[in-house]
């Protein structure tokens, strides 16, 4: 009988022993488990990134619990590693569906990646179980912002703002996606967030900027120039900065002051074309003629626009320099628009014109007239100058063609009744 006894005694026991190693054993793969979480942590706070995925180096992931893999998913991330960090972390958030933390990793990770549409899932699982969570909210108004979806943008940044009426960055964008709404009710609203946004940080540029620009389109030049004002404290090295700020004097017609912001910006960008052309603008208006040519010429140097030429020219005529004067013009044809050269040939004949150099000035209205029929003001000198040539009789059907296409313009009338007492004149010759 106790024969029988002893074998099933000693399977119990082996039973038992065998159970007992294998809850040690989940017991020691746990608590080794813990310490290396510990270790990957401990690195990954210390910016040791390397260092914390080297933790995991003979480990198979498939073993990895979700906190594991989430850390190991950061880390990687700013080992600027992103496709491997987005992998450990879609499956830490495999493992715990319901970790709103993990998931916006992820979808942070995804958007960085282009994966926008795998990003924006994620984002509205997210605002799905939180419907107030305002990092969602806000990534999800980027995403809004970026594809030029203005209206759900809006929708996004003004929940935000009603959340949390300290958030600049929020009303920024709400300002900014209403001014780029076509909802032409939304510009006044815009200007109050963005108003708002500048008021909580009045250190974040891109807000002041954006609110200068506001300001100068809506033609209120002071406001503007004291937000560019503001921009020029905080970035001083900044060359549009101070160009702008010349722009709005220049609005405001203050030119001197303008002058000098403009020459700053010069100073710092040298290599601006639109800079020295509103330079050149300003001292032409100033009277310092010399000052304009040396500035519209370098905006010449620095970019073959046919504008700068022209304004070249009117520099050189201003200051007598009638050859310099016609060469700038002649180098605005080389690049001008067909449908401008008619324009520059009037300025060539108005110079000759000027210095009385008569039959020069005909001959370049008449070329002004060959590009642009329609030009009364070509066919008004030329009817002036054939009567000063004693032309008498082309000088009558010059005028007469005036008042032909000036029929239908009222500015015209003044032109229209001095031909007509000229054609009466000129008949009792």
């Amino acid at each position: 009988m106790k024969k029988k006894i002893v074998p099933i005694i000693i399977l119990i026991t082996i039973s038992l022993a065998m159970n007992s190693v294998d809850i040690l054993a989940q017991s020691y793969s746990k608590a080794f488990s813990d310490s290396l979480l510990t270790l990957s942590k401990k690195f990954y706070n210390e910016g040791l990134f390397k260092e914390a995925v080297e933790v995991y180096k003979e480990v198979n992931s498939d073993k990895l619990s979700a906190e594991e893999l989430y850390y190991l998913g950061l880390s990687y991330g700013n080992l600027r590693a992103t496709i491997k960090a987005s992998q450990y972390l879609a499956k830490a958030v495999e493992l715990t569906p319901d970790q709103n933390g993990y998931r916006l990793q992820l979808a942070r990770l995804l958007s960085q990646l282009g994966k926008t549409n795998e990003a924006l899932a994620n984002y509205n699982v997210i605002v799905r179980n939180d419907s107030n969570n305002v990092t969602a909210l806000y990534e999800l108004g980027l995403i809004d912002f970026d594809r030029k979806e203005y209206g759900k943008a809006i929708q996004m940044f003004d929940k935000l703002y009603k959340l949390n009426g300290n958030d600049f960055l929020s009303s920024y964008y709400l300002g900014y996606a209403m001014l780029m709404s076509p909802d032409p009710n939304a510009a006044e609203l815009a200007t109050k967030h963005l108003e708002h946004s500048v008021a909580i940080n009045p250190e974040y540029i891109p807000a002041i900027s954006l609110l200068a620009s506001n300001k100068f389109s809506l033609q209120k030049y002071y406001d503007a120039n004291v937000l560019y004002s503001m921009a020029r404290k905080l970035r001083p090295e900044n060359a549009d900065f101070h160009f702008k700020s010349g722009l709005c004097y220049e609005r405001l017609k203050l030119y001197r002051e303008a002058a000098n912001f403009y020459t700053n910006a010069v100073l710092l960008d040298t290599n601006d074309a639109n800079y020295f052309d509103h330079l050149g603008f300003v001292h032409f208006n100033l009277g310092n003629y010399d000052s304009a040519v040396t500035a519209y010429t370098k905006a010449a140097a620095l970019d073959d626009n046919p504008t700068y030429f022209v304004n070249l020219g009117f520099a050189y005529a201003k200051m007598d320099s009638v050859k310099r004067s016609i060469e700038s013009f002649h180098n605005a044809l080389k690049l001008m628009q067909l449908n401008k050269i008619g324009y520059i040939y009037n300025q060539i004949a108005a110079v000759h014109y000027s210095k009385n150099n008569l039959k020069e000035s005909k001959k370049n209205y008449e070329k002004a007239l060959i590009y642009n029929p329609g030009n009364i003001d070509a066919q008004f000198y030329i009817a002036m100058i054939n009567e000063k040539l004693k032309d008498w009789r082309n000088a009558s059907l010059a005028y007469k063609k005036v008042i032909e296409l000036a029929a239908d313009d009222s500015s015209q009338l003044e032109r229209i009744n001095y031909s007509k007492k000229r054609i009466k004149e000129l008949k009792r010759r």
